[in-house]
């Protein structure tokens, strides 16, 4: 998606700062959302090898100064944009759990799950997991240092309040944060990683969801 500048008219196809002075803070960010949208744009449709810092200068239309003030490097606009991916999750899934409140602890676990299956499954995503895998971006030579995984430390903190609630067993909270997102949302986002299309829709991802679901709550074992 491509955000708009906020900017006053300039010639064909330029974005950058009002004639004659230097852009407001709202123009600095419109311009560099409207960078990394369309450098996202480029990393997830045609991979890293193939987007250039020329590419993502002329697909946005701002000078190569503007560009190469904020990012010395394809790596540093690379990290730019899984930062940039970072920060919409987490906020989506503060709103989700701002909506919970009056939901008890299982749902609120429960509908954690869904959307992290479907954030998973987000195309953009998908790629740029794919990329870091297959370019080992993440590993040689990023300028990204490591970070707490913030929604797997969410995904722990909702299976905890459904321990207390008693709707899980007691145990290793950290165990069944893991096996709950290997029941549910490895399968499926390793096989799009792969070039598939697995619950390519809404329908398919909520008849899947509400199978694994009852599986992980209940076992395979038969009951006695």
């Amino acid at each position: 998606m491509k955000a708009a500048v906020t900017t006053k008219p300039r010639a064909k196809g330029r974005t950058g700062p009002r004639r004659g002075g230097r852009p407001t803070r709202a123009e600095a960010q419109a311009i560099e959302e409207r960078i990394l949208a369309v450098a996202a744009e480029l990393f997830a449709r045609d991979g890293y090898a193939a987007t250039s810092m020329e590419r993502v200068i002329s697909e946005c239309g701002a000078g190569k100064d503007t560009i190469y003030r904020r990012y010395g490097s394809k790596r540093e606009i690379f990290d730019a944009v899984l930062d940039r991916s970072r920060s919409r999750i987490m906020a989506r899934l503060a709103d989700l759990e701002a909506g919970q409140s009056r939901q008890s602890s299982l749902a609120q676990l429960k509908d954690l799950a869904r959307c992290l299956l479907d954030i998973n499954l987000d195309p953009e995503l998908v790629a740029f997991k794919r990329i870091a895998a297959s370019e080992t971006l993440m590993v040689e030579g990023s300028d990204a240092s490591p970070e707490p995984d913030a929604i797997l430390m969410l995904l722990r903190t909702a299976v905890s309040r459904a321990q207390e609630g008693q709707h899980l067993v007691a145990g290793d909270v950290a165990f069944l944060a893991d096996f709950l997102v290997n029941s549910i949302i490895v399968g499926p986002t390793t096989l799009a990683m792969f070039g598939y299309r697995p619950l390519a829709s809404a329908k398919e991802r909520a008849v899947y969801f509400e199978k694994a679901w009852k599986l992980f709550l209940g076992g395979a074992a038969r009951a006695r």
